[in-house]
């Protein structure tokens, strides 16, 4: 492959799709005899064909950041890209490790070994990532990857450049972190900025390879048995991993060292391991009555399309009507809002917008008060339909969903739902559970489908309008769509509420069958995708 040659075919793959373009690329390199070439040659083909891959990957993984779950067919090919841009790259560096070497300055050598080597680990690294943020399983080839290639990296660099060589290990050791707390239920953002965080208290990390401690996790170096799963070795693979023990980072002197934005993330990290080193409930595995089959469930995801359809389910009317909540959109899940005017009305539609819209009307803007235009910009979103989701298991804390359709299943990590479910599921009758999405993941093979597991909020929820009763005299007030939690004595303990509300007021004037109720906001239990569950009860009592 010739210099020239070579960079007029860069040039030409720099128009093409990045999918199209690995495909081409991945050919051309593995056509080369490598072999045939020398040591100037080959530092060319290297020197400008790494950058062009880093560039590549780039372009790939912001697309494929797009993509619904399960993933689209683009995105399954963005995927596959992703990982033969790995094995292009691993390739380039294993031949700047081994036949580029003589080529080095005797003085640039360390500074070229660590480099080398430090591209090897990230490159592994960040394929693992990408594994993780597609909710995707990793490919065993690539943990035997990394764990072989920081071993390597300590045998070259641990005595004589002990610097580059922590560095490596810091980033081994974040991985390997993130990866025990079951990255599946986090989001995109919880992933980078925490495997981030985590490289700054990997110092306090320690690796042992025989008996562990009650806050270590076994690490199968073979990529059988992702970290997340395994509390101790198996009796039949002696010797195939390691204990990374974290009891360390419980320390409350190491999270005051951190910004507070990392203190958040290893708090939260901190959470999800403790959770996994605890048993948990067993689960049952309905099934439809009669059939045999898996039960199903009517499934809505997105906190305004809980409340909306939670609204309808408590009047006792599941079909679309004028009345939209104040996300502005409708039942049929326009993506913008309907041609509507708010009207003076008493009681319970204070609360609420009325919209007089023909549906005929193509265009669609709003015409209402200013407030009503400035929510329509900043809020696009439209209302998810309820969908149909089989349930694999179900216990009173939570339960595991599965789609089996190719479809955008619109699901997400610490997003809200509701769960219609079924009589005869978990030995009850008919009835609703709101509950928060803790995980995501591809499990078939095929990745054409996804399965979600929930967590179950305790207690009988409705849907309901509330603003700061503070201003209750002006009746142009800010107002939001909120859930409210009760628990088995009808007692409000808990409120859903959009971020927006809370940062603003925690005193508000709830509406319930037409009996205003003045609710204090308390301690946020829980965050989500654009939503708090705080702690609340009645001021008014």
């Amino acid at each position: 492959m010739q210099s020239m040659e070579l960079n007029a075919l860069l040039d030409q793959l720099l128009m093409k799709d990045p999918v199209e373009a690995t495909q081409i690329l991945s050919d051309r390199l593995a056509e080369t005899a490598w072999q045939d070439m020398d040591e100037a040659a080959i530092s060319a083909v290297v020197s400008v064909v790494l950058p062009f891959l880093t560039r590549l990957a780039g372009r790939l993984r912001g697309s494929l950041r797009q993509s619904g779950l399960p993933l689209s067919d683009r995105g399954l090919s963005q995927f596959d890209a992703l990982l033969r841009i790995y094995r292009n790259a691993q390739l380039l560096l294993n031949l700047k490790l081994t036949a580029l070497q003589e080529l080095i300055d005797t003085d640039d050598t360390e500074a070229y070994m660590v480099r080398a080597h430090q591209e090897r680990v990230d490159w592994a690294v960040r394929t693992i990532l990408d594994c993780y943020m597609a909710y995707v399983d990793v490919p065993k080839s690539l943990y035997v990857d990394l764990h072989q290639l920081v071993d390597l990296a300590r045998i070259e660099l641990a005595e004589e450049h002990a610097v580059g060589w922590q560095a490596i290990y810091h980033q081994y050791l974040a991985i390997l972190t993130l990866a025990m707390t079951n990255p599946y239920g986090l989001t995109l953002d919880e992933m980078a900025e925490g495997y981030d965080c985590l490289i700054l208290v990997a110092p306090y990390l320690d690796i042992a390879h025989e008996q562990p401690t009650r806050t270590s996790r076994f690490i199968d170096v073979t990529g059988k048995i992702m970290p997340h799963i395994a509390l101790t070795p198996r009796s039949n693979m002696p010797g195939a991993g390691l204990f990374l023990d974290v009891g360390s980072l419980y320390q409350p002197s190491i999270l005051a060292s951190l910004m507070p934005r990392c203190q958040a993330q290893i708090q939260n990290l901190l959470n999800r391991l403790q959770f996994y080193f605890v048993s948990h409930m067993p689960r049952t595995q309905p099934t439809g009555v009669g059939t045999g089959a898996p039960a199903s469930s009517l499934i809505t995801l997105g906190y305004l399309s809980v409340h909306h359809r939670l609204e309808r389910l408590n009047s006792h009317d599941s079909l679309p009507n004028s009345t939209l909540a104040l996300a502005g959109v409708d039942w049929e899940g326009l993506e913008q809002p309907i041609r509507g005017d708010v009207q003076p009305m008493l009681g319970i539609a204070d609360f609420k917008m009325d919209i007089k819209a023909p549906l005929e009307t193509g265009e669609v803007a709003w015409n209402g008060d200013e407030t009503s235009r400035m929510f329509s910009a900043a809020h696009p979103a439209h209302i998810n339909e309820p969908s149909s989701w089989d349930i694999v298991n179900l216990s009173p804390t939570g339960f595991r969903l599965h789609w089996r359709l190719a479809a955008n299943s619109r699901a997400a990590v610490d997003d809200l739902l509701l769960a219609e479910l079924p009589a005869g599921a978990g030995g009850s009758a008919a009835s609703t559970a709101i509950g928060v999405v803790r995980w995501v993941r591809h499990m078939e093979e095929g990745r054409s489908s996804v399965d979600m597991g929930v967590e179950r909020l305790p207690g009988t929820a409705f849907a309901s309008y509330a603003r700061d009763y503070r201003a209750a005299e002006s009746r142009w007030s800010k107002t939001w769509p909120v859930i409210v939690l009760t628990n088995e004595q009808d007692v409000i303990v808990r409120v859903i509420v959009p971020t927006t509300l809370a940062e603003e007021t925690q005193e508000i004037l709830v509406m319930r069958e037409e009996q205003e109720i003045q609710v204090h906001l308390g301690a946020v239990y829980q965050t989500g995708q654009g939503f708090l569950i705080m702690e609340a009860q009645r001021a008014d009592a």
